[in-house]
């Protein structure tokens, strides 16, 4: 049996894909063998070129790179020894990955709270039959530049990065209404200070999906983010839980003489999602 015929591909400018099967069949002379013989060839010539197309069809990825992950913040040094209480906050990674380099350079910011405590008491000395909820809360911000060797391919990425910038340590109160959550009658910051701080960190990011965006050949990725980052920290004021104390009326008050001092290090491990697009 002789067959005579051709296949062929087309694609347009919206990278849809249209396949045209010619052939000419002359020794089979029943309509609906030869139709079934045609649509097997076609197959079958088509499944042999569509894998080398799609390929061919790599989706392109921007530059830029987002994460934002669950944080804990973990004292060292003078640090953990003034107050042993774990920071809990988010941390949020910007970068830019360096075209045809291993290397991301960005920004990094973060906010946790080592710790905080809430007070029902009077509303003033001379208002004592109306109480209200004071909280005073010890927080923490950080923030840095940072510079990132990482491979740019592959499900699983390991990282290694160097970091510069700084820590902003602060204790604040607040007066709540008791009958009611989130309605802040007054509040006051009670110390704060700046720490400069460096460091380094490392982590393993993992593809969890790749795909493209609603425009055609722009590709996206998302992958999960594993890191620890190690930052020391300058000297700094700072209050703890234990800072707070009673005055002769058995108010609590805090006195900046009852402050801590001593450098800022910490340990933070992170867990989140990045996006690449």
């Amino acid at each position: 049996m002789k067959i005579d015929g051709s296949v062929r591909y087309e694609q347009s400018k919206f990278a849809r894909t249209r396949y045209i099967c010619t052939f000419t069949i002359p020794t089979i002379q029943r309509p609906e063998m030869r139709t079934t013989f045609v649509l097997v060839l076609c197959l079958v010539a088509v499944s042999s070129i569509t894998p080398t197309h799609v390929q061919a069809q790599e989706f392109r990825l921007g530059q830029f790179q987002g994460g934002l992950h669950f944080m804990l913040a973990f004292p060292q040094g003078e640090f953990e020894e003034n107050t042993d209480q774990v920071g809990v906050g988010l941390n949020l990674d910007l970068g830019y990955v360096i075209p045809d380099m291993p290397v991301v350079a960005g920004a990094a910011f973060g906010f946790a709270t080592y710790g905080s405590e809430t007070f029902n008491v009077p509303f003033s000395s001379t208002v004592q039959l109306v109480n209200v909820d004071l909280t005073t809360s010890n927080n923490l911000a950080i923030g840095h530049l940072f510079l990132r060797v990482q491979p740019q391919s592959g499900i699983f990425r390991p990282y290694f990065e160097g970091l510069l910038g700084f820590n902003y340590l602060w204790t604040e109160s607040s007066v709540e209404d008791e009958r009611y959550e989130d309605s802040q009658i007054a509040g006051s910051t009670n110390l704060d200070d700046f720490a400069f701080s460096y460091g380094a960190g490392g982590g393993l990011m993992f593809r969890v999906y790749r795909g493209e965006t609603e425009q055609p050949g722009q590709g996206i990725e998302v992958l999960v983010d594993l890191k620890a980052r190690y930052l020391y920290g300058g000297e700094a004021k700072y209050f703890d839980k234990e800072s707070i104390t009673e005055d002769e009326n058995g108010a609590p008050v805090l006195l900046e003489e009852n402050a801590l001092q001593s450098e800022t290090d910490m340990l933070n491990f992170s867990i989140g999602v990045v996006v690449r697009i």
